[in-house]
C-alpha cells in the first residue's frame, strides 16, 4: 500500500526499513538523507537530481529510491565531488563510485601532510571523509586546553601547521581562547569555524590573522580553506598595532589655521581627518576599557582608526614638506 504523504515528524532511522511504495514529504525524505531541506531544494532547482512527482495541492512525493540516490549524492559531496558533476549519474553508478575509496580531491592534494589539530569531532570527521584526517581532534575548547596541561602532550618541534576551531557560538571569550591555544600550541594558522556570533568578533579574529567562516561548511570546502591556509600563515608577532601620534592636538589646530599657498585647503582638512580618526581611536580604546562585554568590538575599532590615522599622517607629512608649513 502506498504511503501518501508521510508526516515530516514521523521518526525513521532507515530508508531501507520503509515500504518499497512509500511516498514521503521533503522533510521527511531530506532528514533520511542527511540532507537540510533547503540544500535538497536548491540540488532540485539547479540539477535536477530527482523527479519526484506533486500531488494536486503542489507537494512533493519522494520515493525510497529517490531518498538512496539524495544519500549517496550527499555521501559524495562530502567527499569532495563536485554536485554538478555526480547530480546526472544514474543510481548504480553512484553506488558504484559510492563503494571506491574516496580519491583525494584537488583542494586535499593540495594539502599534503598538512600537520592539523582540529577542535570538533564534526569537523574531525568532515575531513576524514574527503581524505584530510587531522593529526589530533578533540571534543572541545575545554578538553584541548586540559590536553595542554599533561606531561609531554605538546613537543613545541612539533607544532601544528594549522589548528581549526569549531565553535556553536562565538562571543570575545571564546574568540580570545582559541587564540590563545594557537598560540600555545605555535599554531602557523588558525581557522575558526561558527555557528552563531556578533560579525564584529569575527572580524577581530580576522586582524589578527586568523581564517573565520561561519557555518554551514562542508567537508570540501573546509580543504578549500586550508589551502588558502598553506598558502597563508598568521603573523608570528601577532596583529600589528598602529604607531604612536606623529601630531598633537595642538600642532593640528596649528596647521589649520596656517595659510596655504595653493587655492586649497588641503592642510586643514587633513588635520581635521587626523583629529578626528585620533580621538575616534581613543574612544575606542576607551570603550574597550568600560565595557569587557564589547572589548573585541571595540579593539577592533581602534585598531582600524589607528590605522587610518596612520595613513593620513603620512599624507599630511606630504602636504607639510610640499607648501613648507611650519609647526608650532
Amino acid at each position: 500500500m502506498t504511503i501518501e504523504a508521510l508526516d515530516d515528524s514521523t521518526e525513521l532511522l532507515d530508508a531501507s526499513r520503509l515500504p518499497v511504495n512509500a511516498r514521503l514529504r521533503s522533510g521527511t525524505a531530506a532528514r533520511l538523507a542527511g540532507l537540510p531541506v533547503t540544500t535538497l531544494r536548491v540540488w532540485e532547482r539547479r540539477y535536477g537530481v530527482v523527479a519526484a512527482p506533486k500531488t494536486p495541492t503542489g507537494q512533493r512525493l519522494y520515493s525510497t529510491l529517490d531518498v538512496q540516490r539524495l544519500a549517496l549524492l550527499k555521501q559524495l559531496s562530502d567527499r569532495g565531488h563536485a554536485i554538478g558533476t555526480i547530480a546526472a549519474l544514474a543510481l548504480g553508478e553512484l553506488q558504484g563510485l559510492a563503494a571506491t575509496a574516496p580519491a583525494r580531491s584537488a583542494a586535499a592534494a593540495a594539502v599534503p601532510g598538512l600537520h592539523m589539530v582540529v577542535v570538533g569531532r564534526s569537523v574531525a570527521q568532515k575531513l576524514q571523509a574527503v581524505g584530510a584526517a587531522p593529526r589530533r581532534a578533540h571534543e572541545d575548547l575545554g578538553q584541548a586546553e586540559a590536553a595542554l596541561g599533561h606531561p609531554g602532550s605538546h613537543d613545541a618541534a612539533d607544532a601544528p601547521d594549522v589548528l581549526v576551531v569549531h565553535l556553536p557560538s562565538l562571543h570575545p571569550a571564546l574568540a580570545e581562547r582559541a587564540l590563545g591555544l594557537a598560540k600555545q600550541l605555535g599554531a602557523s594558522t588558525l581557522i575558526v569555524l561558527y555557528a552563531f556570533g556578533a560579525e564584529a568578533v569575527a572580524e577581530s579574529l580576522r586582524a589578527t590573522g586568523a581564517i573565520v567562516r561561519r557555518e554551514p561548511c562542508t567537508g570540501r570546502e573546509l580543504l578549500r580553506l586550508l589551502a588558502s591556509a598553506a598558502h597563508s600563515p598568521m603573523p608570528a608577532s601577532g596583529p600589528r598595532l598602529p604607531s604612536a601620534r606623529r601630531y598633537s592636538d595642538e600642532q593640528l589646530a596649528s596647521l589649520g589655521e596656517q595659510p596655504s599657498s595653493v587655492l586649497c585647503e588641503c592642510p586643514r582638512h587633513l588635520a581635521e581627518i587626523v583629529t578626528q580618526l585620533a580621538h575616534f581611536e581613543q574612544y575606542s580604546a576607551d570603550c574597550d576599557v568600560r565595557n569587557p562585554a564589547d572589548a573585541a568590538l571595540h579593539r577592533h575599532l581602534s585598531s582600524l582608526a589607528g590605522a587610518a590615522r596612520v595613513m593620513f599622517e603620512q599624507a599630511l607629512d606630504r602636504v607639510i614638506a610640499d607648501e613648507g608649513l611650519h609647526l608650532a
